[in-house]
């Protein structure tokens, strides 16, 4: 074990964990904007884009946030902290998400359907992305 929260083995298997969602991701929401683009044209296809890259954002956004939790000392106080940066670590991702939706359909008045298709196309890549163990 570390002088940090995480065992070297953890760290590996999270790194890699996220790794593969994004790839996920990127593949899901790449996919999905070539049949869009295919189908209703440019400007729907980068709308899609950018709701996959949303969906991205917010999974790096979250996984940051995670990664500072785990990164101090291994004390039963610091459960509790811990827990509540947990928590933080999924606000974060929330907010992230929220911002950059709204950024993209009120101040860049994207397409929203094509944002929205992006961004549920890059959010199937939860169900995809198995974790992976510490070993």
């Amino acid at each position: 074990m570390t002088h940090f929260g995480m065992p070297n083995a953890a760290k590996i298997a999270f790194r890699r964990t996220l790794l593969r969602l994004i790839l996920i991701q990127v593949a899901l929401a790449v996919a999905a904007a070539i049949v869009i683009f295919l189908n209703k044209g440019t400007d729907f296809g980068l709308a899609t884009l950018y709701g996959g890259a949303v969906g991205i954002a917010g999974a790096l956004a979250g996984a940051w946030r995670i990664s500072l939790a785990t990164e101090s000392d291994n004390n039963a106080t610091d459960n509790v902290l811990r827990m509540a940066e947990f928590y933080k670590a999924t606000l974060f991702r929330l907010i992230t998400i929220i911002a950059l939706l709204a950024l993209g359909m009120a101040v860049l008045k994207i397409e929203a359907a094509g944002i929205l298709i992006g961004f549920i196309a890059a959010q199937f890549g939860y169900f995809f992305a198995r974790p992976l163990r510490a070993r």
